[in-house]
């Protein structure tokens, strides 16, 4: 077999479309072409890939390329120009040949596009279907924190930790109950990439860390590993790796009722 007749039949291949002894003779021909075994290898990397997104190609996908099989070769021999005739460009259309290998090529051709309009679809919704997962995820985790919120506050014995400063009479608000704490609101503007806000508790008059917070606080809950409740809570503007002591000044404390 030809070098130029493998790389005709080579997409087809790929698709195991191939048989008899076109195909014995193709694999002949494999096995002492590099060329054509590493394009056969890409091709095959295309098909793996349209076998992995998880779900069937549409059916007007397929009915696309049936109808592409029989096509006359002369529909795509020349592709229209009328935008290029109205200028004063010279076209000068490719050559058609006319050996029944044309018609296969086209085919194939026509295969591999249908496919990879397809594969392009469905990537297309698993991407939309993902996000979506996402979405609910999210809102799940929200949902779950309000309802921990709410548990919390109805717990015998919870405290509410209002933090501020001179400026400022509420810059954050906490529930503590049983050594959780959870954020419930925040007046904090948001820090850039390189800062994040971190929470300390004060105890025996030391600041300990309890947490990063992250630039935009929200959805924060911490739980106090210790025997000894803080006896105040504190706010700085740390780096984005967090501190182990404070580095800035507090911006808002609040203190934890007994």
């Amino acid at each position: 077999m030809k070098h130029e007749e493998a790389q005709e039949l080579l997409a087809a291949y790929a698709l195991d479309a191939v048989e008899g002894e076109e195909r014995l003779d193709l694999e002949q021909h494999l096995e002492e072409c590099v060329r054509c075994s590493s394009e056969l290898d890409s091709l095959r990397g295309v098909t793996s890939a349209m076998g992995n997104v998880g779900q069937p190609a549409p059916p007007h996908v397929w009915q696309r390329i049936s109808e592409h099989l029989y096509d006359d070769v002369e529909s795509v021999a020349t592709p229209p120009f009328r935008a290029l005739e109205s200028s004063r460009a010279v076209v000068t259309p490719m050559s058609v040949r006319r050996d029944p290998s044309s018609h296969r090529a086209k085919v194939v051709v026509g295969l591999f596009s249908a496919a990879a309009a397809a594969l392009v679809a469905v990537l297309s919704i698993n991407l939309v279907q993902a996000n979506n997962h996402v979405s609910q995820l999210t809102s799940a985790l929200g949902l779950a924190h309000r309802s921990a919120i709410v548990a919390a506050q109805a717990t015998p014995g919870h405290v509410d930790v209002v933090l501020s400063n001179e400026r400022v009479p509420d810059v954050a608000t906490f529930v503590l109950s049983k050594g959780h704490g959870y954020l419930i609101s925040s007046h904090m503007s948001t820090l850039s990439t390189a800062q994040t806000y971190q929470l300390w508790g004060i105890f025996n008059g030391k600041p300990i860390s309890i947490g990063l917070m992250g630039a935009q606080p929200q959805d924060v809950q911490f739980t106090v590993a210790s025997a000894l409740a803080p006896s105040a809570l504190a706010i700085t503007i740390e780096p984005a790796s967090g501190a182990t002591v404070p580095t800035t000044p507090i911006i808002a404390s609040g203190v934890v009722a007994a």
